[in-house]
């Protein structure tokens, strides 16, 4: 094949702006931000949420203080009713010294 003095300028001349081209791409690199317009964003919500809500509700509403029990220990106390096991208290004892010891 022969290549005519025309034909090589022409062919170099496409060669030089293919490469201008590319390197204009390269240098502007990756576009940030662009969105795919292929896939869509889905928000999916658990079905917890409702009975959290809920229970975080239940939790505002509930006092802090039992009255309820707190009677029945008054009452336990006043007509010497209430029986501590004195084992548990030992345990309880211990298990609080022992972790004022390690904190």
């Amino acid at each position: 094949m022969k290549i005519d003095k025309d034909k090589q300028l022409h062919l170099l001349d496409n060669l030089s702006k293919s490469s201008s081209t590319k390197q204009k791409t390269e240098v502007a690199g990756p576009r940030v931000g662009r969105q795919n317009t292929d896939t869509t964003d889905k928000v999916e919500l658990s079905g917890f949420k409702a009975e959290v809500e809920r229970l975080k509700e239940k939790v505002k509403t509930a006092p802090v203080i039992r009255e309820d029990k707190v009677q029945e220990m008054r009452e336990a106390l006043k007509n010497e009713t209430y029986n501590v096991r004195g084992e548990l208290v030992a345990r309880s004892m211990l298990k609080s010294n022992l972790l004022d010891e390690i904190l």
